[in-house]
């Protein structure tokens, strides 16, 4: 399979009140067609705002981009940020899609549900009011809102979280995407409703053999729904790899530090572990590795380089100057 988004030494400033935020500095991250790609790390080390960067959907005037986000298609290859403005409105919907982690904020609240995806299906697909009106309801059945024609006609106030995310994943699908971005969708909802929209998504993604990025906090969920996995942190991936690679053979510090942290059954009556400290503000370009000061391994060229990326095994790389090629600290 190849792969359908290929991002090369992606950089995001945002200009903020307080100064440039160098929130992702030098991503690299390939996607392959028909597989579902995590990505996981603490908050703030760049997970939304790397992949927000396919969509371009962050402030024009407030956002610096370098390095490229290769799209990939039957026609050829695209760099996303020299797209035009057209060509990126035609992008977003037919070619990508977005599923965001809060719904009831991504939707209009005094706009029908039913109506809100017909508005997206008659501009991105050039159908009729009736036509696109019969569509959403097929869509709707699909990914369980039931009964469609009465959720058609409600308004998002008057539907439960799960049914909202279901909402937008119908949304997300309406246009039938290559690839669709998925940004925490479960994060809001309670357990049993996070079961149900996960395999809602697998089963689609198998259906329709779509490309989905996976961005979550929940090792769990990545073990659960993720063919490969990218771990960040500070703005970079540190390490990247299959679920396999990521679970059993973790080879950076921060991988392993996740992992430990992560609650087990066998921890019952345990202290539970943390990593101790803090992710470092991004006021700054790292010019040694941003993980170094939480450690408990680094030495002194932790302290004064930032570490390259080394091969652990095929297809398994991670960023970290103690491992030797081949993954071996």
């Amino acid at each position: 399979m190849g792969n359908i988004i290929e991002m090369k030494d992606l950089c995001v400033n945002l200009m903020t009140v307080r100064g440039i935020v160098y929130a992702v500095q030098g991503v690299d991250l390939a996607v392959k067609e028909g597989e579902v790609h995590g990505i996981v790390g603490e908050s703030g080390c760049g997970k939304s705002v790397s992949t927000k960067t396919i969509m371009r959907l962050h402030e024009k005037d407030k956002t610096e981009y370098t390095g490229s986000v290769i799209y990939n298609s039957s026609s050829g290859s695209e760099d996303i940020l020299a797209m035009s403005d057209k060509r990126m409105r035609d992008f977003r919907g037919k070619d990508a899609a977005m599923i965001f982690q809060d719904p009831m904020t991504s939707l209009d609240p005094i706009m029908k549900a039913g109506e809100q995806i017909s508005e997206v299906v008659r501009r991105k697909r050039g159908m009729g009011k009736k036509e696109a009106k019969e569509y959403v309801l097929r869509m709707f059945e699909k990914v369980g809102i039931l009964p469609p024609e009465k959720r058609y006609e409600q308004y998002p106030f008057e539907m439960s979280g799960g049914m909202l995310q279901r909402v937008m994943i119908a949304m997300a699908l309406s246009c039938e995407p290559r690839l669709i971005i998925a940004d925490e969708p479960t994060t809001a909802l309670d357990v049993t409703i996070q079961a149900q929209i996960l395999d809602l998504l697998r089963n689609l993604q198998q259906e329709n053999h779509t490309s989905v990025i996976f961005i979550t906090h929940n090792l769990g969920v990545v073990a659960e729904i993720c063919d490969s996995v990218s771990v960040m942190y500070a703005g970079r991936v540190v390490e990247s790899g299959s679920v396999l690679d990521i679970f059993d053979r973790p080879a950076h510090p921060y991988t392993q530090a996740l992992l430990a942290s992560n609650p087990k059954a066998s921890d019952s009556g345990k202290r539970m572990k943390t990593i101790e400290g803090a992710p470092p503000p991004l006021y700054a370009k790292f010019t040694s590795c941003p993980f170094a000061p939480r450690c408990p391994k680094a030495t002194e060229i932790c302290r004064s380089a930032l570490p390259p990326v080394k091969t652990v095994s095929e297809g398994h790389t991670a960023a970290c100057h103690l491992l030797n090629e081949g993954g071996k600290e």
